[in-house]
């Protein structure tokens, strides 16, 4: 996850603002408060502001901990894993009966630092080496195939149609034809963690240490060693789920391409290039179906995140990504909505500017003060707009989304709810 300054984009600050006629409210910053976990790993100091910070946790504290930081206090949750590496996850983590014997392979020599897991990963039946007899301890594993391993060793196999469980994923066509089955089944046991968007599985992406966590600690919940995250945790709407068969029927459905316009309890965003945003959003308009019967009310929520896009080193704007969709007492983990790419637009530096381009200037300063690490005074950056005084920090490095605007969103797929809102139309 990119970092600017040294402020940690899975905690970053933003700026919201509300505008009444010849008034301007004061700045708002709101920083997301960390994900909360019922046990803290306090040495650990790059844990609590990253987004899998409850599997970690859950991992690597007791006596007993099966995930260790380093030697710095770190955990490094953005690195990505080695099949040695993930032998010895699996070591720590699991004691499954050996299915076979053998487990010596010829890249492996006996005094690698571990062997013992590799050797212990084969005879359990987690992972297997190549045709000519190495086991690649150096590479990278993918996601999928840290599933598969996880499927393979704990003798998970899916019990529903195998096409319809992997309807969860848009990117379903990217899982490699030997691993569909076992995708499958570590779906149903929700052993799945996609970020930042629960139906985007990412299978061939390089694992991070924070994907093993998530799998691994999820993968303890289903054998009923860990206590299951509560679906009030804000890290829940990452937990894949299989797609319920019985309600995909027309009448539910709200088709792909249809839009839906949100409401914002601000009226501006302002955030730096780079920073992550937890926002929620609120649905407009009810959405209805062919029959005028609603599936989507107004006001429900949609929770999701501002993610800033690049390509290579080249920031090219800022997306809302939809994760978690609240109808009543029903939630919805799949929903899968974006907004527009938004380039957003710089804060007005105008000649006579208006008392709302004040307030966004004021915004765009107080942000990249913070950011800086520099004291800003909103009253005097204000008075110093509307003096017609050049401000001293250039606001060019930040944007300014108008929410109830700009982030309308689009489903990239079809979306089936439980039941209709309510009889009438």
């Amino acid at each position: 996850m990119k970092r600017l300054s040294g402020f940690s984009s899975s905690t970053a600050a933003f700026l919201a603002l509300v505008m009444t006629a010849g008034t301007v409210a004061p700045v708002i910053m709101s920083v997301p408060a960390a994900i909360s976990a019922t046990t803290t790993a306090t040495s650990l100091s790059d844990v609590s502001s990253n987004w899998a910070a409850p599997f970690i946790q859950g991992l690597t504290s007791g006596d007993k901990p099966i995930i260790n930081g380093y030697s710095d206090g770190t955990f490094k949750p953005s690195k990505a894993v080695t099949r040695a590496e993930f032998a010895a996850f699996i070591q720590a983590a699991f004691n499954e009966k050996e299915i076979r014997t053998g487990g010596n392979f010829r890249d492996v020599p006996s005094k690698h630092w571990a062997s013992a897991a590799i050797a212990k990963a084969y005879k359990t039946g987690f992972m297997s080496g190549d045709t000519k007899g190495n086991f690649r301890p150096d590479d990278k594993i993918t996601r999928v195939e840290a599933l598969v391993s996880l499927a393979s060793g704990l003798n998970l196999s899916a019990k529903g149609s195998t096409s319809t469980i992997l309807k969860a994923y848009t990117d379903a066509s990217k899982i490699p034809t030997y691993a569909t089955n076992k995708v499958a089944a570590t779906t149903e046991k929700s052993i799945v963690v996609n970020y930042p968007a629960v139906t985007s599985l990412n299978p061939t992406q390089v694992a991070t240490r924070a994907d093993v966590a998530a799998f691994i600690y999820q993968s303890l919940v289903s054998k009923g060693q860990r206590t299951a995250l509560a679906s009030s945790s804000p890290v829940s709407k990452y937990i894949a789920t299989a797609p319920s068969s019985p309600n995909q029927v027309a009448a539910l459905k709200v088709s792909k391409s249809s839009t839906i316009d949100v409401n914002y309890e601000q009226s501006y965003v302002v955030a730096t290039p780079n920073d992550t945003v937890d926002i929620t959003l609120s649905v407009a308009n009810d959405i209805k179906n062919s029959e005028g019967k609603i599936l989507i009310p107004r006001d429900s929520e949609i929770e999701g995140q501002l993610i800033p896009r690049f390509a290579g080193t080249q920031f090219l704007g800022t997306q809302f990504v939809a994760q978690r969709l609240t109808i009543g007492s029903d939630t919805y983990n799949n929903i899968n909505a974006t907004s527009a790419l938004l380039a957003g637009q710089k804060a007005p530096t105008a000649s006579n500017p208006t008392w709302k381009d004040a307030a966004l200037t004021a915004a765009a300063q107080a942000i990249l003060a913070r950011v800086n690490g520099q004291k800003f005074n909103a009253t005097e950056i204000l008075a110093s707009v509307l003096t017609g005084q050049t401000p001293t920090t250039q606001q060019n490095s930040v944007i300014v989304i108008e929410p109830d605007k700009d982030l309308k969103l689009s489903l990239n797929s079809d979306f089936y709810v439980n039941k209709v809102a309510n009889a009438g139309s």
